[in-house]
Order: C-alpha cells, then structure tokens, then sequence
C-alpha cells in the first residue's frame, strides 16, 4: 500500500472525493434558509386569508357581536352575585339583559331585539338593578328519559354504546367534540344515520377563560364547521366543558352570542370519577323527567357501557321513554341535515386533521413502532449475542506455534500525545504477540510527541517512528500502513492501552478458515478506562452493552457496520482492495468497515481482544467527540446507502442498515413533536403511558446490560447507572442528531475533534506491567 498522493488518488484504485455533504459553492444553507423562510411566508399569508372565513361564526347575530361584548357586559356588574331565575331541574340556560320601561321589567335577548318575557313576583326583588340575569328553562315531561353523552365519539366506546342503543331502539344525544368527529367521521356519521341527536362540546374540552374570547368562540364554530364538513349536519345546541353554566356565565354568554343553547343536565352519573374496573351506580329514577350525563369517551368507558345496559332495562320497567332533545326545543333550534358545506367548513376540516388529528396519529404510531422495534431488535439481538457467546466459548481454536503465526503491523497515529503515548508504548512492548512491529506515525503533533517516540525507540527495535506534516488520523493511518510489514494490520489510537493478550485474540481469526469467506476485520472490546464520574461510568456501561450486545449479534449473522479503530484488525489485502482509510468522512473506521463488506469479507466480534480508553469526563467534551462521531456515521450512511434494502450483502443490508437509517431519520423528524406530545400529555395529568414506556425502556436496557455484563465478567456496579442512562443519552442524542443535520446542510468541511487528554486511565496494579 502506497501512501496517498497529493491528488487524493487511494490505493486499491478509490478516488476520493470531497467530503460527503460538502459544498463546494457556500450557497446550499443560504438556500435552505430562504426556501424555508419562503415557505413559512406561504403558510402563514394562507392561514391569514382564510382565519376571518375559517372564524367566522355560522349564525349571525343582530346586534353586539363584537367578540369583547361579553366580557364588557359581564364587567357591568358583580359576576359572583348574578341572580338567577327558574328552579330547579331545569335544562337550558341563558343571560338576559334587564330592560325597564314604563314601570316594568322585560328579560330581553342581549344580541337581538327579542323580549324573553315580563319579569314578575319575586323575581323583582331578586333582581334589583342588576343589568342582567342568568335565566334557567326548559324541563322534560314526566318519565321521559333523556340520555346525553360528553366527550365523543371515541373510537372505542362509541360504537359499543351505538350498538347497544340500536339493539334498545333507544335515541340519544351527543355533545361531542370536533377534534374527535375529525378522528373518527365515520362514527359521527353514524349517530346521525342511526337517529341520535348532536351538539356542541367544543373542538378540545378547552377551558373558557378572560381574556381569551378569540380562542373560546374558535372553539365552539370550529366544533360546528366540522360537524358541517363531515356530515352536512348543523347543530345550535351547545354544553360548557364540565358544564355548570351558574358558576361559568363568560362561557355561557359567548355561546349565546354566537347563536347557540346552552343544555345542561339533572342527573350526572359520575361515571368519569370511577376507577377502571368498577362499576358505575344507577341513578335514581323517580317517575320524573330526566336528562341524563354520561361519557362515550376520555377514559376507560366499559363501565358505562355495562351501567347503561341496565339504566335502560330499569328505566322501561318503571315506564320511561327515550327521546333526544327534540321535544323540549324552543322554535328555530332543531337540528339541521342535509347542509351544504361551506369552503370555511373543510379548510376548518383540514386544519383539525392537520393539527390535532395527524399528531395524534402519528405520535401513537410512533410509540407503537418505538414500542415494538425496541422489543423485537432488543430480542434479536439479545438472543443472536447469547449464541454467538456460546458458539465462542465452544469453538476450539487449533494450536499454532508462533513460528507460523503471521506478522502483525501496529499502526499508532499520533498528533499532541504526549501525556499518553508512553503509557500506549509501554502496554503494546508487554504484548504477548510473537512477531510484530509498531509503526508509529506522528500527524505533525505540535508538542513534544515525536520526542517522547524516538526516545522510546531507542530501547524498543520494534517500534518505528514516522513523521509528516498535520493532515489528519486517515492521512497518518495510511501513512503507517503503506511503511509497514504486516499481513494483519491492528490500529488503535494514541490513549488507548491494548491488554498484553489483544493482538494474539485479534490476529487468531484470521487463521480461522471455518467461516467459508475469508475474515477482512476483527472488532476487538473497547472499554472506559478513566471511570471516575456519572459521565464516564455512564459511557463505560454503553461500550459494554453496545459491544458485547449489539456488535457480537450483528457479528453472528455478518452484519457489523463499524469496526472501531481504537483496538481493530484488519487483512492487509481487505484493506488495500478497499482502498484503505479514505478522508471524505470523519468515520474513517465505518467507511472502512462498510467498503470490506461490500468486497465480500468477513467481520467478526472478538471480546478478549481488550482495549482501555480514555473517556470525555466532561459534558463538553463529550458532545464535541460524539459529534464527530455522529457526523461521520451518517456521512458514512450516506455514501454507502446504496447497500441498504440490498439481499447481496446479507443481514447488513437488510436489517443493520435500514435500522440504523431509521433510528436516524425517524427522531430527526418527528423528535421534537413526541417531545411535545409527552409535554402535553404529562400536563394533562396523563402521565401513566409515559411512565410505563420509560420503565419498560428502563427494565430492557437493564436485561441488555445484565447479559452484556455477564458475557464479558464486568463489575455488576455498571447496572446502578441504568435508572439514570436514558436521562444522559435522550437529550444527547438530540442534539447530536440536530447539530449533525446543521452540519450536513450548512456543507462545510467538519475540523477533526482532539479530545484533551489527562492521562487518567487507571487499570489494577500488574495488569500489562505498565501502571
């Protein structure tokens, strides 16, 4: 292997190229940036058009519609000490303006013309000189029975209830929720088709709140246009989330303002305050009219489904009948079918579906994947690694005196080493390899490296010193290669301590000619030598799990992507068909690794081929390393995606690649709106999903850990960092995922990372001969 020329011209016949993802002209980020700009403009001038069409209220009042009336109106007087007019076990609720004239009092309509009625009696001295009332009307006659719902339609529930008031021929009411007639159409349709009775609960059980009448009579049009859109069906029946109308008059007077009826209820079932599992009371039903609560939706309902079952067999043996809301409507607010959408009603449509319904939808698909590819690539990979551990410790390897061993090339680039590098020295002369040299290639180091070698040299025959100007670890990796001797080249870098039996357990498999293919690289077991903190005990347990896992599974059916070249070993000739380490990506190791596959080879795991290390002990340093990392992984994704989806090249092909490539892209796109959805989900107090998933998370990385441990016979204390591990690597993973795609967008050429060193890897005294 010769060195690369200047015209990056590699050996094996590859060209080198730039970089992967580099720009040459500069402009690719300035014209991301502006289409992106570009394309927010769209979108927010189309949202501006169509919001005054898309709010826009379907009923129009005569006079106050400005959307601050209410709250104006309300301010006129003491909203704690509002009278209110009619008795008990009545249905509809409304303001009325007071109205004196001629010695006489009116309840008028505040947005229209309408007197109500002449207020009498007592009812004077309970108004006073208020300027308005809060007026009850409307009851249902004697054993007629009213069933309404809250919440739906649910996917779930919804048509259990359906199903069972089909079978009862029982008519009921739905106050239903529009982001949920945008989830499930179909089901709204049916209550329709079947003869029940609608109404408006709102888009999103949303709060009415000061100071947010925008939002709040969104809440009840957007309801409306999509009961429009999705069945031509329109409603002026409207219930408060939560209801109590006495105690929410905002709530109350800007529905009324918008056109609608409040209804409210007598009996409340209560259902959504018992536990999952227990059953729900029946009401009492004395011969009276009722309109009754219950809930098709927002939690576990099959309780209501059973207590409704037996509501209405009771119900018919004392002699109730079913209806809707119909008979007890005031003149002008039936329900309408058969409403020809408006273009305001879709648009309304659209925007639920994109923006309540798709996250929804893509959030629980997400889990779900999340969910079950964890479950089934954590099982693969455990049970490929526990038989590839046993293929191991049963392979009987056949006895080779030294003489026939083949001479093995280390290879140490080096660049600003010189904390480290003797220590590195010391542990490679205490090798037990019979036949091997050191090829040792200072990278233009700027301190006293290069001195600190040639000293070294002069006691140890087997180690040369090469010198050249800075130009990167590939450049000085090659460099080595092309001025050494060996048929087995082993890499590692400059803080890395080799165990005096690694070369040997490396070198061995390619003797080994039991697999058919020749073997073109072994993977030997990098672990943290310097395990002094949460950090680096945190980045210890992940080399372990990772490499005695992940990598002795993948091992097993061919499909190792990286072969890291801290303690590696490859065959000279692999490496010099696959043009040895090229400089287009920051992961010389992984682009290496994926071009020997693809000619064929073999790679294999080999644990007892053990190499300490020096970890990041800080937060900073850590992110600076694994950026690099990063980057140069999906640089080298990307070069070589033309191998994933491929049968030619195996399990790599078909199963370690497409993983890898969707356990990039899939957090990459969708990372920040789970982050949000767990938010939201948490806030609304619904954090027990979360809290299963992130323990299920936690007991599979634990069982991983237990086994990787085992393998390798590592300190149990490792597992003590597992109830912590996800809260380190979550948000590191983000932003290394983030910070990567800014780096490959913006094009430009990534400076290689040099990790501080501070010689702090402390192994057992005797291991090696070296301390």
């Amino acid at each position: 292997m010769k060195r690369p020329p200047a015209d990056n011209q590699q050996a094996g016949g590859r060209r080198e190229g730039p970089p992967v993802f580099f720009d040459a002209t500069g402009k690719r980020w300035r014209r991301i940036v502006l289409t992106t700009v570009g394309l927010l403009m769209v979108l927010l001038a189309g949202t501006a058009w169509s919001m005054p069409y898309v709010l826009a209220p379907t009923w129009h009042g005569a006079q106050n519609q400005d959307p601050g009336y209410p709250e104006r109106l309300l301010a006129t007087a003491d909203v704690e000490d509002i009278p209110l007019l009619g008795g008990e076990g009545l249905i509809f609720s409304r303001i009325d303006l007071v109205v004196r004239r001629n010695g006489r009092t009116y309840l008028k309509d505040p947005f229209s013309d309408t007197i109500f009625r002449e207020a009498v009696g007592e009812e004077l001295d309970d108004i006073g000189d208020r300027p308005y009332v809060m007026e009850r009307f409307g009851r249902p006659a004697d054993h007629q029975l009213i069933l309404t719902f809250d919440d739906g339609p649910s996917g779930q529930y919804t048509p259990l209830v359906l199903d069972l008031l089909s079978r009862e021929h029982v008519p009921a009411t739905f106050f239903i929720l529009g982001s949920e007639v945008a989830q499930y159409p179909d089901i709204f349709r049916r209550i329709i088709r079947e003869g029940h009775m609608a109404a408006n609960h709102t888009m999103t059980h949303a709060e009415f709140l000061p100071g947010s009448e925008l939002r709040d009579r969104e809440q009840i049009i957007g309801a409306d246009r999509i009961m429009r859109a999705v069945a031509g069906y329109s409603t002026r029946l409207f219930r408060i989330p939560r209801a109590d109308p006495d105690n929410n008059p905002l709530a109350l007077l800007q529905a009324q303002q918008l056109g609608y009826l409040h209804v409210d209820f007598d009996l409340d079932t209560l259902d959504w305050t018992y536990p999952a599992g227990a059953e729900v009371k029946l009401p009492d039903l004395d011969g009276a009219g009722h309109v009754l609560l219950m809930h098709d939706a927002g939690g576990d309902r099959a309780a209501t489904v059973r207590m409704l079952e037996k509501l209405i067999a009771e119900a018919k043996a004392k002699g109730y009948t079913f209806t809707t809301m119909a008979p007890m409507l005031p003149a002008g607010y039936q329900p309408q079918l058969g409403v020809e959408p408006e273009p305001a009603d879709g648009l309304t449509l659209f925007g639920a579906e994109a923006l309540l319904v798709a996250p929804d939808t893509l959030v629980g698909w997400l889990f779900w994947f999340g969910l079950g590819s964890l479950t089934i690539m954590s099982v693969l990979y455990v049970v490929l690694a526990l038989v590839c551990h046993h293929r191991q410790k049963r392979l009987q390897w056949q006895s080779v005196a030294d003489a026939d061993l083949p001479f093995v090339s280390i290879i140490l680039p080096v660049y600003n080493e010189e904390p480290v590098v003797l220590k590195t020295l010391a542990a490679l002369r205490a090798s037990d390899y019979p036949a091997f040299e050191v090829v040792a290639v200072n990278d233009g180091s700027t301190d006293k490296t290069l001195e600190v070698m040639r000293e070294y040299a002069r006691q140890w025959p087997q180690l040369r010193v090469l010198t050249q100007p800075n130009a990167g670890k590939s450049a000085a990796s090659n460099f080595g290669v092309s001025a050494s001797r060996g048929e087995i080249i082993v890499t590692l870098d400059g803080d890395t301590i080799l165990e005096p039996q690694t070369v040997r357990m490396l070198a061995r498999h390619f003797l080994d000619a039991n697999g058919g293919r020749p073997v073109g690289a072994v993977a030997g077991h990098v672990k943290v030598g310097n395990r002094r903190n949460l950090l680096t005990a945190w980045q210890s347990l992940e080399y372990i799990s990772g490499i005695c896992v992940t990598r002795m599974a993948e091992g097993l059916i061919g499909a190792i992507s990286i072969v890291p070249g801290a303690c590696a070993a490859w065959r000279r000739e692999a490496m010099v068909r696959a043009g040895g380490y090229s400089h287009d990506t920051m992961a010389e190791d992984a682009d290496l690794t994926l071009c020997i596959q693809r000619l064929g080879y073999r790679i294999v795991q080999e644990n007892r081929a053990v190499a300490w290390t020096e970890a990041p002990m800080t937060v900073r340093g850590l992110a600076r390393q694994r950026l690099r990392w990063t980057y140069g992984n999906l640089q080298s994704l990307w070069k070589h995606k033309d191998m994933i989806l491929r049968p030619r090249y195996g399990a790599l092909g078909m199963v370690a690649l497409p993983y890898t490539f969707l356990a990039t892209v899939i957090p990459l796109l969708f990372m920040p709106l789970t982050v949000i959805a767990a938010i939201a989900s948490v806030a609304a107090g619904n954090w027990q999903s979360l809290a299963a998933f992130a323990a299920f998370v936690a007991l599979t990385h634990m069982t991983i850990s237990v086994i990787a441990i085992w393998m390798v016979r590592e300190n149990p204390m490792h597992l003590l960092v597992v109830p912590v591990y996800r809260l380190i690597y979550e948000p590191l993973r983000a932003y290394l995922l983030y910070a990567s795609l800014v780096q490959a967008l913006k094009g430009r050429v990534v400076g290689w990372y040099k990790p501080e060193r501070t010689n702090s890897v402390r192994l057992a005294p005797g291991v090696m001969g070296v301390r």
